[in-house]
């Protein structure tokens, strides 16, 4: 699902909530790094779910990102929630 999902979006990859591209950061090394986060839980209450390389269903994140959206295991944000958090802290 990943590489399907990679494979449609626009390179060099950017996060979708802070806008980091690490390939313009760290040049060769960090192109094609970037982390794709599950918008919807892979199961739940232990039933495994359909995902689709799909942005309704993924979402490329820098790891920092993905870190901060689980950082709570029982209140996971949404990518717009962390985007506007960000757009709004000085």
């Amino acid at each position: 699902v990943r590489r399907y999902f990679l494979a449609t979006q626009p390179k060099p990859y950017k996060c979708e909530a802070c806008g980091m591209d690490f390939e313009s950061v760290y040049g060769n090394l960090g192109r094609d790094v970037i982390e794709v986060h599950h918008k919807r839980p892979l199961s739940i209450d232990g039933i495994e779910q359909e995902i689709q390389p799909t942005g309704e269903h993924l979402a490329c994140l820098c790891a920092n990102c993905h870190r901060m959206i689980h950082r709570k295991r029982n209140a996971i944000m949404t990518v717009e929630e962390l985007k506007e958090m960000i757009q709004k802290t000085p």
